[in-house]
This record gives C-alpha cells, structure tokens and sequence, in this order.
C-alpha cells in the first residue's frame, strides 16, 4: 500500500483487508455528486448500507440495483458528495450487514473511472431503470449543485444509451402554453399524462399536469405555462429526448396549426383547454386570446416563510390578483405593473416552513372577468441562504427587495455541512491559529507560510484553511502539502461542499481552531507588518475579541470595523484610535480568544453572510485593534449596490433586535 505520510483523515474507518469484498468504483457526476458502483451476483431486495469513515454515509443518497447482461447486478450508490471528498474517505458497502466493497484512499491506482463505466455491461433494463431512478427520485433528493451534476450526467448518458431524440416541426402559443409537434422515431406515447420530469436548463422539474398526444408520426407535446420546450421527457411508457426548437422550426398561428389536425387532436385539445375555447381559437386567426403570461424567477422555502421572485406579463391589464397556495394556505398579490403590463413580485409569504418531499406552490390568477386560472404548480426548494434569481432586477426597479431577503436570510438554518479533515506538517502544540480560506492563487498559501517563518520562534503557529469542492481542490491539497513540508509549519485543511456558503466554511474551520488564539484572515489578506504575531497573542490574553483594520495593496485604509467607513482611502496614519466598541467587524480580518470562538460557535446556525453572523454572535463584545492593521494583496472586490443594500438592511435588522 502506498500511504501518504501527509495526510490523517480526521475518523479513521476500518480497513478493508476483508478477502471477500471488492473494489468498488467511484465516479463523478457534477461537483456536489457522485456514484460508487461495484457488481455482484444477484441478490434479492438486498439492502444496500454504506460507511464513510466508519459513519453512515450523509443524506441525500440513493441505492439502486440494476441488472446485468451476464445475469448479475450492479450495485449503484448516488452520493450528494464531490469525488474528491469521497476519495479522501474510506467507505464500506454492505449487502445485508455483510460488507461486499469499499474504497480505500491509501489505494496505489486510483478507483475513480468515467461516467461511460456506469453503464457499461447493463443490460436494457437495467439503462432504462437507472435514467428513470435519476430522472424521478433522484430529482426529487438532490438539490443545487448536485441535481446540476445529475442533470449533466442524465444529458450525456442519453448519449452513452442511445435515447432516441424527437425533432421539432412546428410549435405554437395556444392560452399563454407552448404546444410543439415533434417528429417521433418508431411514434409511441400516450393520450394524456398525469405526471412527467422535464429537464431543462440543468434543473429537473416535476410536470403537473403535462399532456402529450400522439397523432401517426406526430407528438404533440402542451407545455405548462411558464415553461419552455425541455430537453428530456421522461413518463410512464417512453423516455424521450426533444431536440429544443430553433430558427428553422415553424412557428404557426393557432388556426394554422389546428387546421388539417385530425378529430383525436381536437378532442386532446378540447380535453386540455375546454370545447369552448378551442371552438374560439378556431373562430379567430389572430392567434391567443389569453396573453397573459409567468415567468417564474425563483421559489423556496425556509423557517421564515416562502421566499419568490416572479414576472407577470399582462398587456391586457386583465389580472386582479396573484394567487399562492401551499399546505391549504393562501396569500394574494396584488400586482403592479408598468406601462406594457409587466409586474415583478418579489416577497417572502407566511405560507408554511421548511419544504417536504413533493412539496408545490399552486399559483394562480384571478382576473376581472371568469374564474381563476392555473398557471403553474411548481416544486418548492429549500432556500440555500443566497441571492435568488429575480431579486436584484426588482431592487433595480425601486422594489425593497433587499429588506425582503435579509429577513429570510435572518430565519436561515440548515444542518452543517459534512466535512473532511486533513492534517500536513509536523505536529505541534500550537500557541495560535490562522483561520483563512483558500482563493485563487497558490502564492498566497506560500506567502502566509513565510510570514509566519519570519517572526521567529514566538510561538508555535499552525495554520486551518477552508475549501469547497470543485476542479481546483486537488490542486490546492498538492500546494498545502508541499508548503507544509517546505516551511515546517503545520497546516490543516477542511474540505467542504461545494453548496456550503461562506458562514458555513468559517464555522467549520472555527470548530478545528478551539482552545487557543486565532487571527481570522481573507483568503487575500496578510499581516502588514513585522512583530504581528507578539502583539497579538499578549493582546488575546486580556480579549476575547479584537477588530483590526484593513490596508488596501497601496497602503491605504480599505476599511475599518465601522458602517459607512468614513477613513476608506486615507493614508494609514489616519487610523481610527483602538478600543472603540466595533459594531461590524471585518470577517477577513478578526483576532479571536479561546471565549471569542466559543461565543461564535454557540450560535449553531451561522448567517451566510460571515460579517452579520459574527456582528450578531459578539453583539458589541469585539473592541477595535487598529495597531497592527492587516494587508490585503490584489485589487479589492467591488460589491455590487444591491449587495450593498443587502448588507444594510441586514445589520439593521440586528439593531433592531439588540437590546
């Protein structure tokens, strides 16, 4: 075995000496997900367990097994893990209780292989049971970074399975929907589907209700309003992919398109829009009589309510009211609308909590004349802690969007992310710790290491730096253990997921810096000058918390523990005096006691944004510390104003709620 000497996981897990168990396979599928396959013989409602590092796996995951050619199985385990992370584990499957594989990062050659190695050997069965599983439960189990994976993977193992893909011939706007006529390979299908999975733009969505016709070689595809023509259909009796309609596809008038269709299109039609108004579009040639169009921008759920962002196109100004529904409860809109009838919504509605597997908002409108209509039921996601789609365009248009989302990021709480520990360098009884992040630049992780060599023999200094899954992750593991062996200087690095947010990561890494001092830095930041390292540990014997200021690249200030910094700009000689009480202290560059994290830490749920959660975790205990100011090299990030406005709205609503 080939064990590298740099690297100690942070649970060891049990080896996998068992002569009985096999080799399984780790494929990647997107940054956020992951595959582990191995084969065996057949074995009956097998129950499919896995172990990582002698834990079981974390949710969301999903077993699967699919039948071979030769007569076996394949054993397939969908993980909501980068392959980096599971490469970095030692994971155990068991079939019953019995382990039957595993992987073992110490292994000589790497277990990883490409994608066309899941479905390799499968027989017909097993191809279609695999894309349906992807396509249905793992929609519904995966979110963010991982369903983006899963649909990239859906994409190309359409390729690897050779789906037949229908072509467009014409399309048509019919009551605010989208009908297109596909040329179908071999035409199979059904009347009237009560449930399908559309895969578009890297997201799948749950189409309720979707309806397809087949009419000789023709299939006629409604679409729901709001959606465009998607790339993958999945339904009960065919998986299709639908060639997404271009220049040359022929877009027709209503009666054009319903002229020469037989009398099972027209009762299709009629079934989908009632007899009255297919016999109305059929009267009229100048096409949709119901203009009236959404645009859904975002949706999703947290403890503070239901968060949404949405577009009405209404040139005939014939809505009254836009209707959500969720869990029995109801909240109306009124819409406000511009000169061509476009509203823009954005809000957070008291309608029910954190979602639930199959969890849909029913959204409506109710116009001046007749009765409500239906224009789409969509999927409620839980809400990441982000910046949602839709939000900034509305702060844009004079909408107080950013108060809307700080109280929906105030209420943010979701487990923490799992993560993996690695440790390089000597081990050392540290007398300080650097809290930092990795960015772009390997130079930086050189460069704070010989900062730290350059002020001698203080104390030991060890060094915990934080980063997300993805393509730079590997690379940034070689340049940590390389400056670790070089300079002597112990380095720890929390591997994280790619979806976890900025609060997330410090909290991580705050959780492997307790019971000794910590100097907070930016990914970009260093110490400014010589004997920093002195002054902070006898400063951190007297304070838990301490708020040093920020130098830009030139030598000027670039910000200090205040609101609207008035000394931004300035020579460093303009420093505010130390000793104030700070009311925002800067993330990226923070002097922390041993009572200073355990108060950060006693807050389980961190803000995802790092500068509120630690503004509202100290709540007034930080002092500043302008003495030895902090450098940060590069040019300096430019936020953007609703950023800005963001952050605002948010550190007042911590004023608010301080005694």
């Amino acid at each position: 075995m080939n064990v590298p000497l740099d690297r100690k996981l942070c649970r060891p897990a049990p080896g996998l000496a068992a002569p009985s168990m096999t080799d399984a396979t780790v494929i990647a599928m997107g940054h956020s997900l992951s595959a582990i396959v191995f084969d065996g013989p057949a074995h009956p409602r097998a129950r499919l367990a896995a172990q990582q590092d002698g834990h079981p796996v974390p949710r969301p995951f999903l077993a699967l097994q699919l039948p071979l050619r030769s007569g076996g199985v394949r054993h397939v385990l969908l993980l909501g893990q980068g392959v980096d992370t599971v490469l970095a584990c030692r994971i155990v499957l068991s079939l019953d209780g019995a382990p039957a594989a595993g992987i073992d990062p110490d292994w000589l050659q790497s277990p990883q292989a490409d994608l066309a190695a899941l479905t390799a050997q499968l027989s017909d069965v097993g191809r279609d049971r695999l894309l349906r599983a992807m396509l249905t439960t793992g929609a519904s189990l995966f979110t963010g970074g991982a369903q983006a994976g899963l649909a990239e993977a859906i994409l190309r193992l359409a390729d690897l399975c050779d789906i037949p893909t229908a072509a467009p011939v014409a399309r048509t706007q019919i009551a605010g929907q989208a009908i297109v006529s596909y040329a179908v390979p071999g035409g199979s299908g059904s009347r009237d589907l009560k449930d399908a999975v559309a895969l578009e733009n890297g997201h799948l969505l749950r189409l309720r209700p979707v309806r397809c016709l087949v009419e000789g070689k023709l299939l006629h595809v409604l679409f729901p309003p709001g959606l465009s023509p998607a790339r993958i259909l999945a339904c009960p009796n065919t998986i299709l992919r639908l060639a997404a309609p271009d220049a040359g596809t022929r877009r027709l008038p209503v009666a054009d398109w319903l002229h020469g269709r037989g009398a099972a299109c027209g009762d299709w039609l009629s079934g989908c829009l009632g007899r009255n108004g297919v016999a109305s579009l059929c009267r009229s040639p100048a096409g949709d009589p119901v203009q009236t169009q959404l645009s859904l921008r975002h949706l999703s759920a947290g403890p503070a309510g239901l968060l949404y962002a949405l577009v009405l196109s209404d040139p005939l100004h014939a809505v009254r009211r836009v209707v959500l529904e969720r869990r029995g409860r109801r909240v109306d809109l009124t819409p406000g609308r511009g000169a061509d009838g476009t509203a823009v919504a954005v809000g957070l509605a008291d309608l029910g909590g954190l979602p639930r597997h199959g969890d849909t908002c029913r959204i409506s409108v109710l116009c001046h004349s007749g009765p409500a209509r239906l224009l789409a039921e969509a999927s409620v996601a839980a809400y990441d802690g982000g910046l949602p789609a839709g939000f900034e365009d509305a702060w844009t248009l004079g909408i107080d969007a950013a108060e809307t989302l700080a109280r929906a990021r105030a209420g943010f709480h979701r487990p923490a992310p799992s993560a993996v520990i690695q440790h390089f360098g000597p081990t050392l009884a540290c007398g300080l710790r650097i809290v930092t992040a990795i960015g772009d630049s390997a130079d930086m992780i050189r460069a704070r290491a010989a900062t730290i060599l350059a002020e001698g023999h203080a104390a030991p200094v060890e060094i915990v730096c934080t980063m997300t899954e993805g393509p730079l992750a590997v690379a940034a593991r070689q340049a940590v253990a390389q400056t670790a062996a070089i300079y002597g200087i112990p380095h720890r690095l929390v591997l994280l997921p790619s979806l976890a947010n900025a609060g997330e990561r410090l909290h991580a890494a705050l959780i492997q810096a307790q019971g000794v001092p910590a100097l907070v830095m930016g990914a970009d930041v260093l110490p400014d000058r010589q004997g920093w390292l002195r002054f902070w540990l006898r400063r951190l014997r007297r304070h838990k918390a301490l708020a040093a200021a920020l130098l830009a690249g030139d030598g000027s200030i670039a910000a200090t523990p205040e609101g609207r910094d008035p000394c931004r700009g300035l020579p460093a000689a303009a420093l505010p005096p130390s000793g104030r009480v700070a009311g925002r202290p800067l993330p990226g560059c923070l002097a922390l006691g041993p009572a200073g994290i355990a108060q950060l830490l006693g807050r389980d749920a961190p803000h995802p944004d790092p500068a509120v959660w630690i503004a509202q975790a100290l709540a007034g205990s930080a002092r500043t510390e302008t003495r030895f100011p902090f450098r940060r090299i590069g040019p300096a990030p430019v936020p953007g104003g609703f950023a800005a406005a963001l952050a605002d709205a948010e550190f007042a609503l911590i004023a608010k709620v301080r005694p």
